[in-house]
């Protein structure tokens, strides 16, 4: 059962839980109604579209190429009088989808390892059920704010998460007002994939970079980061 609020772009899950969220995500392709766990933030950050509005929104994502945004914010080459300890190099372009991941990708492992993030979870949020067929569609649907900062068209971020989506299983599983945390099925594992994916994610979240934290990463120190990890976190500030 789910409690409508229509000041808000999505429902409210009454009985929130990981088994719930598994049974929704699964049936999300064919019921066009996709879960997402958020928190008590997530509101000040999203918008209610109207159907119209959310076809063309959708529209936007779709006619995105992932590959020309991140290719656009990449914030390389570094000029040679950079003092960076590791110059970043020009862009690359996309990691292509590792061999294995074609067939890893091919049943339900993206399912199975959102619902054991759900059920790992040590702190409680709202479930909230978005009209929107796939998790990557989750930000553009609710019209979501949070990367303003970084000067990122909700648009563009869906894109780039059914790009990940499709080629690591990358699955958002949970929107804040400024992050988005990402299950990931089959993660980058070679030193080469790890690099490309690390370009990626500075290109698509400028604060993976430097985190504000005291940390500066380098594209090896974060390819070091990601490698085999099953959660991604984009956090703007």
């Amino acid at each position: 059962m789910t409690t409508i609020d229509t000041h808000l772009p999505f429902d409210l899950h009454d009985l929130p839980g990981p088994d719930v969220y598994e049974e929704l995500l699964r049936a999300a392709p064919t019921t066009g109604r996709c879960p997402v766990w958020i928190t008590n933030w997530t509101v000040a950050r999203v918008g209610t579209l109207t159907g119209a509005e959310r076809t063309a929104r959708l529209l936007d994502v779709a006619r995105a190429d992932p590959a020309r945004l991140l290719e656009q914010a990449w914030p390389g080459p570094c000029p040679p009088t950079c003092s960076c300890p590791e110059p970043l190099p020009a862009w690359r372009g996309l990691l292509p989808v590792p061999d294995r991941n074609a067939t890893a990708l091919e049943g339900d492992l993206p399912v199975v390892v959102a619902a054991r993030w759900a059920r790992t979870r040590s702190w409680s949020s709202g479930l909230a059920v978005v009209d929107a067929a796939r998790p990557a569609d989750v930000p553009a649907v609710v019209d979501w704010s949070g990367a303003a900062n970084g000067d990122r068209d909700v648009a563009g971020i869906s894109a780039v998460l059914r790009s990940w989506e499709e080629r690591f299983g990358a699955v958002l599983v949970e929107l804040d007002a400024a992050t988005l945390i990402l299950s990931v099925a089959a993660p980058p594992m070679t030193r080469r994939e790890c690099e490309a994916v690390a370009a990626e994610h500075f290109a698509f979240c400028p604060d993976q970079q430097d985190p504000q934290d005291g940390r500066i990463f380098t594209l090896r120190s974060y390819a070091d980061l990601i490698r085999g990890a099953r959660q991604w976190r984009f956090w703007w500030d």
